[in-house]
């Protein structure tokens, strides 16, 4: 299983070519591009690297009430996943996240049950898992389908009772350790649906825990009573998201639990953590310290 990472968002970050070969040189055995570019991809395997997961997140029409609106992901994921095929790519990557925010999760389970299995068909037809990430969406509605084990199997079953086996996930603990899902429990169930797993974790402030509960605070941040003061980016106060190895992950169950399922892919260091984002040279910090500690047990 080689290490991989997302590629960083800072200004300063290198070009990709650039960026490639200090992967290399830092350890690291694959990338995870944005859209299928011949460009971008070429210059990853130029390095030596392979290509982890390429992003597909034109999926939020597929979770709309309107049956029109649903139909136009249909010739967005027809063109990406034949260019994908054309580039050897086939683990795509993405979230299910409705446009409209307040949307109960029910609804847009409902509305994707009708709209998901004419995009596994295309997916399935061109060899492409799509990896479904676990992330909740954003407070406080937390709107994203294929969060909880609940609707990760319903999901499943539509997939393989009326789609063509497209639907995968990508495992993440760190989302599922902070809205209370036993990251271990959910991978022995799930495990043989993983395709792609990122290495992030999450950790937990007591004192922050206590001030807000797990509703996050309350009180704009300008109020001298507030508990968002200093709150950290990619956190809600009394949790946040972080390498592996700083958080509550037991990485080393996790790795011996991906083996037992026979899973070959790669885990990608998603770099979410407040301490490192920000500027390339934190990011380095970031990336090669997560490198180091996975290292351990995967490789």
């Amino acid at each position: 299983m080689a290490i991989a990472f997302r590629v960083p968002w800072s200004s300063d970050v290198p070009r990709l070519p650039e960026l490639a070969h200090w992967a290399a040189d830092h350890g690291f055995g694959a990338l995870d591009l944005g859209a299928p570019d011949k460009e971008k991809v070429d210059a990853v395997r130029g390095a030596g690297l392979d290509i982890g997961t390429f992003d597909l997140m034109a999926t939020s029409p597929l979770l709309s009430p309107d049956p029109e609106v649903r139909r136009t992901v249909l010739p967005i994921v027809t063109e990406a996943a034949a260019r994908a095929k054309d580039l050897g790519l086939t683990r795509a990557f993405g979230v299910f996240v409705p446009s409209d925010r307040t949307q109960s999760r029910g609804d847009s389970f409902q509305n994707w049950s009708e709209s998901w299995p004419a995009v596994s068909e295309i997916l399935a037809s061109a060899g492409i898992d799509y990896c479904m990430e676990g992330w909740p969406g954003d407070s406080p509605a937390y709107p994203a389908l294929g969060v909880t084990p609940e609707t990760v199997r319903a999901m499943l079953t539509v997939d393989k009772a009326r789609g063509a086996g497209a639907l995968k996930l990508n495992y993440d603990p760190s989302h599922l350790v902070r809205v209370g899902v036993d990251p271990l429990r959910f991978l022995s169930e799930f495990g043989s649906s993983v395709r792609h797993v990122h290495g992030k974790d999450a950790a937990f402030d007591a004192a922050r825990l206590y001030e807000t509960g797990n509703l996050g605070a309350s009180l704009p941040a300008d109020h001298p009573g507030s508990a968002a003061k200093n709150q950290p980016d990619f956190s809600e106060g009394w949790w946040r998201y972080c390498i592996p190895g700083e958080g509550v992950v037991l990485w080393n169950k996790v790795a011996a639990l991906l083996s037992e399922f026979n899973y070959t892919g790669h885990v990608s260091v998603e770099l979410e953590d407040s301490r490192y984002n920000g500027s390339w040279a934190g990011e380095q910090r970031g990336l090669t310290r997560a490198q180091k500690y996975l290292s351990q047990y995967f490789g």
